[in-house]
């Protein structure tokens, strides 16, 4: 049984990255099977189809994501304000994105081009990582620290939206993941614009 978990794992982790790398088009059975050290027929063992192994990454993707950013999170302990606790959220995100978690990569590089049923299903499971954001963002607009006139559902759309996409144009260089980290919340937090006296 051990030995079926296992060959399980390495499929599941050589389809995470393939869809992080090539994109739900691009991530073919017998790529990921190599990544996997099998053959693609091995996988029919583990998984009825293509389908339902991407949709396995999605929400594993999901759950790693939120569970990390959760931790960085609560870990501030309960005096921590909300805008800090914002602002940690973001770069544990980013951050996270950027430093080899292929299956919350894979689900910001695919979503967009899951089938329509599978989407419905992967957003279901969206619900709990969205709803802690919109949590961090009303918190911070109820102390006055955010900007009350903005709506919150807008605030949290843009916010995943625009940090989800770094996985996609990511490239080490100049910058690492850390510091694009830090630059995302502070654009995110205090803007582009310099305020002019």
């Amino acid at each position: 049984m051990a030995q079926a978990d296992n060959g399980r794992t390495r499929i599941l982790d050589s389809a995470a990255a393939i869809l992080r790398q090539k994109g739900l088009a691009g991530a073919k059975l017998s790529d990921i099977a190599k990544g996997a050290g099998m053959l693609a027929p091995s996988i029919y063992h583990h998984f009825p189809s293509k389908d339902h192994l991407v949709e396995e990454v999605m929400m594993e993707g999901i759950y790693h994501n939120n569970r990390h950013i959760m931790a960085r999170v609560e870990g501030l302990g309960p005096g921590a304000s909300p805008m800090v606790r914002l602002r940690a959220a973001i770069v544990a995100h980013v951050d996270f994105l950027l430093t080899g978690d292929d299956y919350s990569s894979a689900v910001s590089r695919v979503f967009d081009d899951l089938p329509d049923e599978m989407r419905q299903r992967v957003l279901a499971a969206y619900s709990s990582f969205d709803n802690y954001w919109r949590d961090l963002i009303v918190a911070a607009q109820a102390d006055g620290s955010g900007a009350k006139a903005l709506d919150a559902t807008v605030v949290r759309k843009f916010l995943i939206a625009m940090l989800d996409s770094c996985s996609s144009w990511y490239r080490p260089g100049k910058l690492g993941p850390a510091q694009i980290a830090e630059q995302a919340a502070h654009l995110l937090l205090h803007g582009f614009a310099v305020e002019r006296p």
